[in-house]
């Protein structure tokens, strides 16, 4: 038997190489008629050959190595055509009954052989089995014109891109077969072990040859039986719910689990146990698994390569445990109990490898998906060069003397937050730089650096034009001269030229912010107030929008309270570009009677970065201000919206409860930009904590909420239909009603936007974010893969709720018995319908609720209307008393 095995691994492999080739010339169906017509003529072949009385000899191995051939080359075709035919939800739907067939198969070849014995020899049963497999002929025809040419699935022609290439090869190339060979491979080589184990195991404990067969007899129906109730009954389930990948750890789990209580307790039970197992679920869950994992191949590689591997790869691992074997059991002569180590060890390896290749099989979905949010593989392998320590200040000062003018900025920049006196020379050099920006940074590099007073380099750059420029010549003079400061300083704020003595001001105010005595020495506040004197006096546009913007710089820096009504002012503005100046500078104070302005220029784009900015100037004391605020809907919803990127800059703890806070309690609009700050904190900030219960528990609500939306709709549908079929509609209600449903349609491509933007705080937004896109308005197949993709993600009780969600939506939500039947959708009363729907945080359709009711006119709502006669929003309220006035004095 060993010689067996070697010779049909060989065998295997040789044929393999003309398999391919013959692949390569004919179409996948005309290549399954050649295999069954070859199997029949050799059947036919043997069958003679036998009754001729022919003296095979050695070539009795021949029968041998075909038998073992054939049913993993057949069965192998067989599943490469139901991967063409079934897309991959279809196929977990019916890959389990399909496969229920080899299984019944077995079972009824086992008891038709043993009737016909009876009747005819066995030499002649080689004619029956031909004669049965001939009608795979017309079946396989019947297959291939009903179901690929009918439906447009015709494999189209492929390119060359693969022609030549061995299975080999291409499984090399891709990581989802590589992995799938190595398992098959194993799977093969545990289970042969376990054969052994179980047949040596039995002769060993049973003595008699008669009870023996019987022992054997037995387990083998009974095995076959129990494969198939699995197969008909769990499989379906098992895999629709555990997944692919979680499914192929069944088998090796359970044979590991008895492999181990079998090293202590050595019973015939505990082998029987395991071979149970492996009998099993070998041709049920495992192998309905093994065949999905083919999917998402490219039919053209998938043609070489999934036979090779089933056929190969299948008798490779057969030859090998045979050598397994003869090594330890007839050459080490080692007790076949300790066999269990070696499987052991296989399977440890075995789930190992499952655990790679479930990912790898999400990764093959994830690409046939079809997105841009994966990274260029030729980018990712690029790695870059990591330079020594004492080689990154020879990098800037390189950047310094020959960089642009752009990777100056950016490396002045950097230097800002670490300075370094070994750069000064280089920086030093900046000063006759031809740009005015480059300028500036250099002269706030060289403020911190001792090496050496530039102010005699410096101060001819005070009269330069450019206001930053100017400003950052002025604060460096200010620091490093300490003699006559006061006298110097008086006579450039008494300068005739406006740009001296407003970046003089400016300077003087950064650099004496923190310092109360020192403010008071300069006379800050009165020259404070003589600008604001000489800008209010002025008629000169250009000039007073010069001066407002240094006189509010100048406040904002040295939080000259007295002058506050100046920011107060230009808060109300109309200049957007001294509006910006204001919500700097009041930011920087920090007073609380700043925010409420502020808040007011977040919602228009020129002014929204500034007011952030200002916002979070004010530290996490503000995080509680806004969230009650927001809550209580104080602001203007076009400000609120914006309201969670605020508190997300604080990048804190207290900002991911604070947005946890706004979720419930806020318009949809608010909520979406909550779960963006959430999302964006909890991949950006690993440190920062969310549950993922919570993260759970708020998609399973939104699917509630997307089924009672659906569940509303229907019994809309349902009211007009028999409001129609009784002739009680008049054109209002028709309309009012018409207006709700299609409020509600919106609605469901809202929450299903909500559900995915929820799991991308779950699951890595790179994954998910391109999900809905795609099932919405991608190909049929992109769909399919994406719901395969999500179904091998997701945790089991998200998984139950959301697949039968995304699934609706590819009938772009329209109900359908389908529908209704797969998220088991509740029939509401049109009473239970407007109750859910006024209990909803939703003033568009609470209006939308009250209008129809007021045109429906039926007394029978009135506790339904006073239910929102104290609803938050006062809109509502008012609908509702005049709704409710219109019932009480109706008929």
């Amino acid at each position: 038997m060993p010689l067996a095995y070697i010779f049909t691994a060989i065998s295997a492999v040789i044929g393999s190489y003309f398999y391919n080739r013959f692949l390569e010339r004919f179409p996948l169906n005309r290549v399954i008629e050649l295999t069954i017509l070859g199997c029949l003529f050799t059947l036919i072949a043997f069958g003679i050959a036998l009754n001729l009385k022919v003296d095979l000899g050695y070539l009795l191995y021949i029968p041998y190595i075909w038998v073992a051939i054939y049913g993993l080359l057949t069965t192998s075709q067989f599943w490469i055509l139901a991967n063409l035919v079934y897309n991959i939800r279809e196929a977990k739907r019916v890959f389990g009954f399909i496969g229920a067939g080899a299984i019944a198969g077995g079972i009824f070849g086992g008891y038709l052989t043993s009737v016909l014995t009876r009747f005819i020899d066995s030499e002649n049963l080689l004619f029956v089995a031909a004669f049965l497999l001939f009608f795979c002929l017309p079946i396989t025809r019947f297959i291939w014109k009903k179901n690929v040419i009918e439906k447009g699935l015709t494999p189209r022609k492929q390119t060359h891109a693969h022609k030549g290439e061995s299975a080999i090869q291409l499984i090399k190339q891709s990581k989802l077969l590589t992995l799938m060979a190595f398992v098959i491979g194993l799977s093969v080589l545990v289970a042969k072990l376990v054969d052994y184990q179980y047949s040596h195991f039995a002769s060993e404990m049973i003595l008699d040859p008669e009870d023996l067969t019987s022992f054997f007899a037995f387990w083998f129906s009974t095995l076959s039986v129990v494969s198939l109730l699995i197969q008909l009954f769990l499989t379906k389930y098992i895999v629709g719910t555990f997944g692919v990948g979680k499914s192929l750890l069944w088998l090796p789990s359970g044979i590991l689990l008895g492999s181990i209580v079998l090293l202590f307790i050595p019973e015939l039970g505990v082998i029987v146990f395991i071979k149970i197992i492996d009998g099993s679920l070998k041709q049920s869950v495992n192998k309905s698994a093994t065949e999905l994992l083919s999917i998402p191949i490219p039919m053209d590689v998938k043609k070489k390569t999934k036979t090779f591997i089933d056929v190969v790869i299948d008798s490779i691992a057969t030859g090998l445990a045979g050598l397994i074997l003869i090594f330890f059991i007839n050459g080490l002569n080692i007790h076949s109990i300790y066999v269990s180590i070696i499987t052991i060890l296989l399977i440890i390896v075995w789930i190992v490898l499952i655990f790679k290749l479930r990912v790898a099989y999400i990764d093959a979905f994830k690409k046939l998906i079809d997105t841009s949010s994966y990274k260029d593989p030729d980018k990712s392998k690029l790695k870059k060069e990591e330079r020594p320590v004492k080689s990154i200040i020879h990098s800037i000062k390189d950047v310094f003397e020959n960089g642009s003018k752009n990777q100056i900025i950016h490396m002045l920049n950097r230097t800002l937050d670490a300075p370094d006196e070994r750069l000064f020379n280089s920086i030093k050099g900046l000063l006759n730089h031809e740009s005015d920006k480059v300028k500036s940074l250099a002269i706030e590099n060289l403020y911190f650096l001792k090496t050496q007073d530039l102010s005699a380099e410096i101060e001819p750059l005070i009269y330069n034009p450019d206001q930053e420029l100017t400003t950052s010549a002025f604060q460096y003079l200010i620091h490093k001269r300490k003699d006559n400061t006061l006298k110097i300083f008086e006579s450039y704020l008494n300068n005739n030229d406006e740009s001296i003595k407003n970046a003089t001001l400016i300077a003087l105010s950064l650099e004496l912010k923190d310092n109360p005595i020192l403010q008071n020495h300069f006379n800050v506040n009165r020259w404070l107030q003589k600008a604001i004197d000489d800008w209010s006096t002025s008629s000169d546009t250009d000039y007073k929008s010069t001066k407002i913007k240094t006189i509010l710089e100048a406040i904002g820096n040295i939080h000259a309270k007295p002058f506050y009504y100046i920011i107060s002012n230009e808060l109300q503005g109309t200049d957007l570009s001294i509006v910006n100046v204001a919500l700097e500078n009041a930011g920087k104070t920090k007073d609380p009677k700043f925010t409420d302005a502020i808040v007011t220029w977040l919602s228009k784009k020129e002014t929204r970065k500034q007011a952030i900015a200002a916002l979070h100037e004010y530290d996490e004391d503000i995080i509680e201000e806004l969230v009650q605020k927001t809550k209580d809907e104080y602001y203007d919803l076009p400000d609120a919206n914006i309201i969670p990127s605020v508190i997300e800059t604080f990048h804190s703890q207290k900002a991911i409860h604070a947005l946890i806070e706004l979720i419930d309690t806020t318009e949809h609009s608010v909520t979406i930009e909550v779960i963006d700050s959430l999302k964006y904190l909890k991949w950006n900030y690993p440190s920062l904590k969310i549950k993922d219960a919570f993260i759970i528990d708020k998609i399973l609500d939104e699917c509630q909420v997307y089924q009672t939306t659906l569940s509303s709709i229907h019994s809309q549908i349902i009211v007009n239909y028999k409001e129609k079929h009784d002739h009680i509609n008049s054109k209002e209600v028709e309309e009012a009603r018409n207006g709700l449903m299609r409020i509600l349609e919106q609605r469901l491509d809202r929450q299903l936007h909500r559900i995915f933007k929820f799991l991308g705080i779950k699951y890595p937004p790179n994954d998910i974010d391109p999900i809905l896109d795609v099932i919405i308005h991608g190909e049929q197949e992109q769909r399919i893969n994406a719901i395969e993709f999500l179904d091998n993600i997701l945790d089991y009780h998200l998984k139950r709720e959301l697949i039968p969600i995304a699934e609706s939506a590819f009938l772009h939500n329209e109900l359908s018995s389908e529908i209704i039947k797969k998220l088991d959708l509740k029939v509401y009363s049109e009473t239970e319908c407007y109750k859910i729907l006024l209990q909803r945080q939703d003033l568009k359709i609470k209006h939308a609720v009250l209008y129809l009711i007021e045109k429906v006119n039926n007394k029978t709502f009135i506790p339904l209307v006073q239910m929102v006669l104290n609803d938050h929003s006062e809109s509502i309220r008012n609908q509702a008393k005049q709704t409710l006035d219109i019932l009480q004095q109706g008929n």
